[in-house]
């Protein structure tokens, strides 16, 4: 067991991104993030390292003299087994040009000019909001069948999440794509080569208060809400897990992380070609198999045709050989017992007609005795 050295810690949290430096403590950032907040250790903003990456200035937080630190404990870690975790942490190749695009438009400060006419998608979404309803929580939410702007926030941060969005679109534009908006949950969306990459602007909500209040014979929680006005832009599907998250934090608002959230929005399109292309490949690859599997199919049931047709061609020599072994039995007892057993006799013509079912049966005979049975399927149809 040893503790965390406070400075060396520091030091390598602005040198080295907190995802890259878990991995040589065998830890997960988020563990490694709440060490450095009980420690009292200031982390680089969202933002930092795609700044540093393409050398534009950046801004490192100053170690502030710790006040009540606690003594925090971490296990050693084997090296064989931060290896094993290093080698799984394999990180997207760094030469990709569209990932290289994005990572610098991330790394872009735009700021809202306060004088900027309003694009025609936020214009007619603010006369929308402006007279729609709110929730329980005081949160505007007009109803589906209305066309704007995915836009959940309080009326006091209305003209707020308006003109951060007012900035994403027409950053998003200067990119050469659309935003457009639909009726129903997935309202607003960029086009992104044919794809829908969809975003939504929201405001949070907490409990301002609980209160017991009767009903019937018994009583019911009623819970008041407040805005908090912490925005958060989301995007992605509404599934849990689904969504990229950019939000106000302490320390730094929405309005500072715009190019964040535009470069949310291509990576979520870039995702969304690599499923749709991983979804392709996997139905190519069943389509290939399917077929093989038909062909396979196809070729069991000829070999099994065959099987079936050694075993009736064995089943009837099997049978030719018994009735002849049976006949040759029959034809002596019949001739010791003085019965005439020539072509012409009753006797012989029996044992004739039984020689040729024999021969019927054969397979290895050809050709095979004529017989009134081989005119049996001219009685099908009458």
């Amino acid at each position: 067991m040893e503790t965390w050295n406070r400075e060396l810690l520091y030091s390598e949290i602005w040198e080295t991104p907190l995802s890259k430096l878990a991995v040589k403590y065998g830890i997960s950032a988020v563990a490694l993030g709440k060490v450095c907040r009980k420690l009292q250790i200031p982390l680089p903003g969202r933002g930092y390292w795609a700044k540093k990456e393409f050398g534009n200035p950046v801004k490192q937080i100053k170690l502030p003299e710790g006040k009540n630190l606690p003594v925090v404990h971490r296990m050693k870690f084997a090296r064989d087994q931060a290896n094993a975790i290093k080698s799984k942490s394999a990180q997207l190749p760094i030469d990709d040009p569209e990932l290289i695009r994005i990572a610098k438009i991330e790394g872009e400060n735009f700021d809202i000019e306060p004088n900027l006419k309003h694009h025609k998608l936020v214009s007619a979404t603010a006369r929308l909001l402006k007279h729609a309803p709110t929730d329980a929580r005081h949160i505007l939410y007009p109803p589906y069948s209305e066309v704007c702007l995915d836009i959940r926030v309080s009326k006091t941060s209305l003209d707020r999440a308006l003109a951060i969005l007012n900035a994403i679109i027409l950053k998003l534009e200067s990119l050469n794509l659309s935003v457009t908006v639909e009726r129903g949950p997935d309202r607003a969306g960029v086009v992104i080569e044919g794809r829908r990459a969809l975003f939504v602007l929201v405001e949070k909500a907490r409990v301002k208060s609980r209160r017991e209040v009767p009903l019937g014979t018994s009583t019911t929680t009623e819970v008041e809400y407040e805005p908090t006005g912490q925005l958060e832009f989301r995007v992605g599907g509404h599934g849990y897990g689904c969504q990229k998250i950019i939000k106000d934090r302490k320390h730094q608002k929405l309005e500072s992380s715009l190019g964040l959230c535009v470069g949310a929005i291509l990576r979520e399109g870039r995702n969304l070609r690599i499923k749709e292309e991983e979804a392709q490949r996997r139905e190519a690859e069943d389509q290939k198999r399917r077929e093989e599997l038909e062909k396979l199919r196809g070729k069991i049931e000829e070999e099994e045709k065959k099987v079936r047709a050694l075993d009736t061609w064995v089943n009837n020599w099997t049978r030719a050989e018994q009735i002849r072994k049976f006949v040759s039995v029959l034809e002596k007892m019949w001739a010791k017992d003085g019965h005439d057993i020539s072509p012409k006799g009753q006797k012989g013509q029996r044992i004739t007609w039984m020689k040729q079912q024999a021969d019927r049966l054969d397979p290895l005979v050809h050709p095979s005795p004529s017989s009134i049975l081989d005119r049996k399927d001219e009685l099908l149809g009458w």
